[in-house]
């Protein structure tokens, strides 16, 4: 089956790296599109304040697996400033979206 991307309100100033973050959500379409959820879902980058939101499904094509949602600054990968653990995906979509918002990221700035 094709699945839409999913739609994400993102404020300006980030750019999408990449992006394979599809409408499939395992709780309502089961596990037959279990390729859709590996760990490289979504990226990305704010330039001006070197900013990364990194999304993926950990273990990928495992129905037991999570999203993990981190935010990354200075490309310090080993260091994320806020890390998010769900198999919901109406809780990371609502992540994403707080999380571009220039209020949210102030105190990282």
């Amino acid at each position: 089956m094709y699945y839409e991307l999913q739609p994400l309100r993102i404020q300006a100033g980030w750019k999408v790296e990449y992006n394979n973050f599809s409408e499939y959500d395992i709780d309502e379409h089961g596990e037959s599109d279990i390729h859709e959820l590996n760990e490289d879902l979504l990226r990305l980058y704010n330039e001006k304040e070197n900013l990364i939101i990194d999304l993926g499904w950990y273990p990928a094509y495992d129905a037991n697996g999570n999203y993990i949602l981190e935010l990354f600054k200075n490309n310090e990968w080993g260091s994320p400033l806020e890390r998010i653990i769900s198999k919901s995906k109406t809780k990371i979509v609502n992540d994403i979206e707080k999380w571009v918002c220039y209020g949210f990221l102030e105190k990282y700035l």
